[in-house]
């Protein structure tokens, strides 16, 4: 990808997701469809942080808009967080030069495993069938693959060193989850 628009736009945005989609189809490489520099990282980061507002407005505007900010700053902090630790690891491990070039399509994925997930999820409250979260069972699993190739294929250190970085990944969202479960009132 030559061009380096780091907006927020919804097209860009849009943009993006589509690529990532593609990418995650096989129709396009990772290499040429993104961009792989720190404004590109804090895009995809901002970008996490949109999807999450978007799909946290209607369950937080029944749950209390407590929900909705906790939601929001878990988001980001989740991120920041995972690509400091992200950066760490990689420059402990001598690839300080391909940070980027894995942290963009990784979060990127993320981003598009949160934002169709959290629709079907928003589906699921709305409609009241809980069955319909069937729908996203082979979405973990094809982003799990997708999470994994990055680390394998961008790092070039193999499964296991991906295998990690995705646990690593899993372990962050969920004690952050947990923490702020236990610090938030969710009325009945």
């Amino acid at each position: 990808m030559n061009e380096s628009d780091n907006s927020l736009a919804f097209g860009r945005l849009a943009e993006l997701f589509k690529r990532t989609l593609l990418v995650m189809l096989g129709r396009r490489p990772i290499s040429g469809s993104y961009v792989f520099d720190a404004p590109a990282v804090w895009q995809a980061i901002w970008a996490s942080v949109i999807f999450t507002f978007i799909v946290s407005v209607y369950p937080g505007l029944r749950t209390g808009i407590g929900v909705l900010a906790a939601n929001l700053i878990l988001q980001i902090v989740a991120v920041v967080l995972m690509v400091l630790l992200f950066a760490a690891i990689l420059r402990g491990a001598g690839l300080a030069d391909r940070l980027f070039a894995f942290t963009v399509p990784f979060l990127w994925v993320e981003n598009v495993q949160h934002l169709v997930g959290g629709l079907v999820q928003n589906l699921v409250i709305v409609s009241g069938d809980a069955t319909m979260l069937i729908l996203i069972t082979p979405l973990i699993f094809w982003t799990v693959y997708w999470l994994w190739r990055i680390g394998r294929d961008q790092l070039g250190r193999g499964g296991w060193f991906a295998t990690g970085l995705l646990f690593l990944s899993f372990v962050i969202d969920a004690g952050l989850f947990l923490f702020v479960q236990s610090r938030v009132q969710v009325p009945g």
